[in-house]
Formats: C-alpha cells, sequence, structure tokens
C-alpha cells in the first residue's frame, strides 16, 4: 500500500483536477482538525501535494453551524461529519476507490484524460466526472459550447436530487426509474440525461449510487480490467447515505467559488480564488477551454481561506452552514417541512444568479 500511494504523489500528472483539492488520505479526529489516517502509511507523504481543502472547508462550515446554533445544530455527531466528509470526496471519486486503490484510481483518471473525446454515457462514473458530461459535479460546463443557462440548470437539478436524498424526501432505495414522482420535471429531464439514458440505470438507487465501492484491476499502460463493484453494501445505514448526498451537494457549492470553475462578476486579478464576497456569475467555466496547469493554481487554497466573511457579497461558509442547516431540520421534521423549493430559489437568485443566461462556457483567465 506505501508504494502504491508514493507513485500517485510523485508520479501525479500536471493534469489531475480535483476541483478545489482533496486529501483522501486524512481523516476527521473530532476536532476541527485533519489527521493523517494511520490505516494507510504514506498518506502523510501524499499530503505534501495533495491539500483537504474541500475537507477542511466542510469542517470549518459544520463548526459554524454549531458555534452559532443555527436550527438543526444538535444533530451533528461525529459519526455525521465523517459522512459528509466521504460525500465532499464523492464528486472527485464517485467509485470510492480512495484511499485503499490509489494507483488504480490514478490510471483510470489519467486514462479517462487519454480518451476524454470518446467518453459516453456507457462509462463508469468516474471517467465522466471530470472528462465528460458530469461535469456539473463541479459546477462547470460539460462542453467548451454550453450556455450558462444549460449548466446552471444541471447544477441545480444535482443539488435538487442530493438534497431531496439528504432530507428523505427521495427515499433512499429509490429506484432511478421512479424519481420522476419526487422531483421536479426539470431536474427529472435532467437526471434521465445524464444517468438513466435509453435505459441504463433504472433500477439503480440512491443508496447504490452514494455507496459504491468498487476496483479495477489495472496493467498499465493499454490494459483495464473490468470494473468490480461487488463490495458496495447492498443495506447502508439510511442516514450515511444521507450525508453522503449532503456532503456531495456542499462539493458543488464549494467549487462554485473556484475562480477557474466559474468566472464571478467583479472579477479579480488575484492567482487563487476567493470565497468570500463573490456575486453573480458571467460564465461557467469548461475545462478544453483552459490551461489544466494554470487550472489548477487556483483550486489551492482561497486566497481568503483564513480570513472572516465580508459584509458583502456571498460567503462560502455562510451559504454553506445555512444549507446544512436547512438540511438537518428539514431531515428530522420531514412531515412539517420541505424547503428544497426555497433552497433552489435562493440558490438561483443567489451564488447561482446568471449575469448573462446566454452566455457560452468560458476559459476565465486561464486559457
Amino acid at each position: 500500500m506505501k508504494k502504491l500511494i508514493i507513485v500517485l504523489v510523485f508520479g501525479l500528472p500536471s493534469f489531475v483536477t480535483f476541483a478545489f483539492d482533496i486529501n483522501p488520505f486524512k481523516k476527521y479526529d473530532g476536532s476541527r482538525q485533519l489527521e493523517p489516517n494511520s490505516e494507510y502509511g504514506a498518506g502523510i507523504v501524499a499530503s505534501i501535494i495533495i491539500n483537504p481543502v474541500h475537507e477542511e472547508l466542510t469542517v470549518k462550515t459544520i463548526f459554524l453551524v454549531k458555534e452559532k446554533k443555527l436550527p438543526g445544530y444538535k444533530f451533528i455527531t461525529k459519526s455525521m461529519i465523517d459522512k459528509v466528509i466521504r460525500g465532499v470526496r464523492w464528486n472527485d471519486d464517485p467509485l470510492h476507490l480512495l484511499p485503499e486503490h490509489p494507483y488504480e484510481w490514478l490510471v483510470n483518471f489519467e486514462h479517462a484524460s487519454d480518451i476524454a473525446t470518446r467518453i459516453n454515457p456507457n462509462f463508469d462514473l468516474l471517467y465522466r466526472s471530470h472528462h465528460s458530461d458530469l461535469q456539473f459535479l463541479h459546477a462547470m460546463a460539460d462542453s467548451d459550447s454550453e450556455t450558462a443557462l444549460t449548466t446552471q440548470e444541471a447544477v441545480l437539478s444535482w443539488i435538487e436530487f442530493s438534497y431531496k436524498v439528504s432530507t428523505g424526501v427521495i427515499p433512499i432505495n429509490t429506484r432511478f426509474s421512479n424519481l420522476e414522482r419526487y422531483v421536479t420535471p426539470n431536474a427529472a429531464l435532467n437526471f434521465k440525461k445524464h444517468f438513466n439514458q435509453n435505459g441504463r440505470r433504472k433500477n439503480w438507487t440512491p443508496a447504490y449510487l452514494f455507496g459504491l465501492k468498487c476496483n479495477r484491476e489495472v496493467s498499465p499502460p493499454d490494459s483495464y480490467g473490468k470494473l468490480d463493484c461487488s463490495e458496495t453494501p447492498w443495506l447502508p445505514k439510511k442516514e450515511d447515505i444521507q450525508n453522503i448526498a449532503l456532503g456531495s451537494m456542499l462539493h458543488v457549492i464549494q467549487d462554485s467559488f473556484s475562480d477557474s470553475h466559474v468566472t464571478r462578476n467583479p472579477q479579480y486579478d488575484g492567482k487563487y480564488s476567493l470565497i468570500h464576497g463573490r456575486s453573480g456569475i458571467e460564465t461557467f467555466n469548461a475545462y478544453k477551454k483552459q490551461s489544466i496547469n494554470l487550472h489548477r493554481g487556483a483550486d489551492d487554497y482561497p486566497n481568503d481561506f483564513d480570513k472572516p466573511p465580508t459584509n458583502e457579497g456571498f460567503n462560502l461558509e455562510e451559504v454553506s452552514s445555512r444549507l446544512i442547516s436547512t438540511v438537518l431540520t428539514d431531515r428530522h421534521l420531514l412531515n412539517k417541512r420541505n424547503q428544497c423549493p426555497v433552497v433552489i430559489r435562493d440558490l438561483t437568485k443567489g451564488i447561482f444568479k446568471l449575469l448573462d443566461s446566454n452566455a457560452v462556457a468560458g476559459s476565465g483567465k486561464y486559457k
């Protein structure tokens, strides 16, 4: 295992992008800190260049909910935080290859980069999440000709789905073929387009989707074995799946503050992203229009990571903490409220407000 993780670190190609960085070799210890995971001896080596930005943003936000005693804060536990962190990593690792199979993750990612133009909906989620039609999981356009409105609809459809899974509106064992009973028509169309096109995956469920635990033997440079997802739990704990869904939703919102993913107005001259005082969207960006080396710089720690929120504009921690609070109150008071329509409305008018719905996917400062 140690050898494989070192290969991941020192063989890491320049094109690998996690959106904001993740570090799957660290674990939550019950406080504000993320510690090296003792199960994976070389994890501390990996942490030299893989920063737990998504994880630290998530812990920071959850503690804000607790400190402000926002509605639902009493339902926050260490177990809940563990699973939300797993969820915030899910968008980058939807087959849950990490941390056990880092070599397989890397080789599959590299292969996906090499054949990006040939990837279609038949491919597995890892191949599609950064290189094809699931880039809305990172608040990015799926193609370099996609309009801002199309990307916004895909992003909000995913947020609606993951929100309703995280609160229990969508039971975790609901077949995808029955999802239209639980989501708006627009979200149903988007979900069908990306997950059930031509009858695919109709019998999948949220429990299976978010619980996927897979492996694929690889013998580089050109031998890729069949995907084996037999370790996926068939009867996962309901709240575990709900919290993974919550983490996935937070990932999208966090990535929308990455300057290389979304160009917001006003722009700024800094090298890194900002998470405070942001406003409307000029363009969702597309990898195909960008220099990936330049892109990666914006996915490091945001320039104002350790600074307090501003009094104007959108602050990531505030948006995310309200979302967590709303999810927890909806989940535990399900028969009394369902605030998803309000959440989608506020996001549409707030951090996902478009300045020009017809704007074509851009590159930002990252050509």
